[in-house]
């Protein structure tokens, strides 16, 4: 019983701050809207997929996924902020060239990647993408 009137007391006075200030109900909004989106995109997994060694593109297109897309994308694949890539983005382009537009012109949600990375790089992690992690 106790609990509950103080739950009660507690509800009441943070409504009341809340009704006079509206400023602090946007910086509670912001905060919340911040942590989320940092837990979004924080992906889980800490490492991407290996690339086979012994193929130069894939491992040049893993160190570009681990340090441009894996923050929103999750270093497997899994998705968070961005989409889910691993095992599924070989179905959403079956055309390689559509994804390799997607990667340099942005869509939606997702930036352009033309001035950050060079066409080889978005060629090695349009690569790495369908052949690694499209396969999990």
């Amino acid at each position: 019983m106790a609990a509950c009137r103080t739950r009660s007391a507690l509800r009441s006075l943070v409504a009341s701050l809340l009704m006079r200030s509206p400023r602090i109900l946007a910086a509670g909004l912001t905060l919340v809207a911040g942590v989320t989106l940092v837990a979004a995109c924080s992906g889980g997994s800490s490492s991407s997929p290996a690339a086979p060694s012994d193929d130069p593109v894939l491992v040049e297109g893993q160190q570009v996924y681990s340090q441009n897309c894996a923050s929103c994308h999750g270093a497997a694949g899994q998705g968070g902020y961005g989409k889910k890539l691993a095992g599924v983005v070989t179905e959403k382009y079956p055309n390689i060239d559509d994804q390799i537009a997607v990667i340099t012109n942005g869509k939606g949600a997702m930036p352009s990647f033309s001035k950050k990375l060079t066409a080889e790089q978005i060629t090695a992690v349009t690569r790495y993408t369908r052949e690694v992690l499209g396969t999990k």
